[in-house]
């Protein structure tokens, strides 16, 4: 029987299911013993980013260590790998504006750093030390390329990619030994128990992910003038709520 490891970018799977979905109690062995075709899964090495909490949602980051804890009882062969969020300042250009650089407003950017590189540091390393015959990648991060065609080319073994996107990837579907979309379905028979226990050790799933996601809505927070002379524009900032 062909030794498998599931590779999970947890940051493409929860855009890409899980948050429109409301599946955030998810059973990842469970679920990459579904992948595998029903077949034993050695290792599942999830990848995520570490979240923060924040003034409109402060038990933001709560809710995901009670998950990765309620993970290290219910899951032991998952390995979390975590990366983080970084922010930066970039200035963003104002449409209908000419390309001048005053023409433009600075702005905080969010970005997640280190699942995808974490993921294809892990998938090389365990392909080469031959930890594997068999990698299932969820993922539809086209990054992830070249690392797998190098191991199904270059080192013989097989990389199925399982994308949870709705959008496909090309360059993915190309190079993988075999490629397929995930559907909400397999999450949704995938929950893990509530609570999820062990002797004295309780942990229940967060209230908020097992209501129904409000309709987020595009609102104008902030109208600026345009600061380049005679531009006469307006910047409008929109966030959704």
């Amino acid at each position: 029987m062909a030794k498998t490891r599931v590779y999970i970018d947890g940051f493409n799977l929860y855009h890409g299911i899980i948050r429109e979905h409301r599946l955030h109690w998810l059973d990842l062995a469970m679920f990459a013993q579904k992948l595998n075709l029903m077949q034993p899964v050695d290792r599942i090495i999830y990848c995520t980013a570490m979240v923060s909490s924040t003034p409109a949602d402060p038990q933001k980051a709560q809710r995901q260590e009670t998950y990765h804890r309620a993970i290290g009882i219910a899951c032991p062969t998952v390995e979390i790998v975590k990366g983080q969020f970084t922010r930066h300042k970039t200035l963003h250009p104002i449409a209908g504006c000419t390309d001048s650089p005053t023409c433009g407003i600075r702005v905080v950017v969010k970005n997640e750093k280190g699942s995808d590189v974490n993921l294809a540091s892990r998938l090389l390393h365990d392909a080469h030390m031959g930890r594997f015959d068999r990698a299932i990648v969820v993922s539809g991060d086209s990054d992830l390329t070249e690392p797998i065609r190098l191991i199904v080319s270059e080192v013989g073994k097989a990389v199925w990619v399982r994308n949870p996107r709705n959008v496909g990837s090309a360059e993915l579907e190309k190079f993988a030994s075999d490629y397929a979309r995930i559907r909400p379905g397999v999450l949704q028979r995938c929950q893990l128990p509530d609570p999820v226990a062990d002797g004295a050790k309780r942990y229940s799933k967060p209230a908020k992910w097992s209501t129904i996601a409000p309709a987020r809505i595009k609102t104008n927070v902030l109208t600026t003038a345009c600061p380049q002379a005679g531009c006469g524009k307006a910047i409008n900032t929109f966030r959704y709520v």
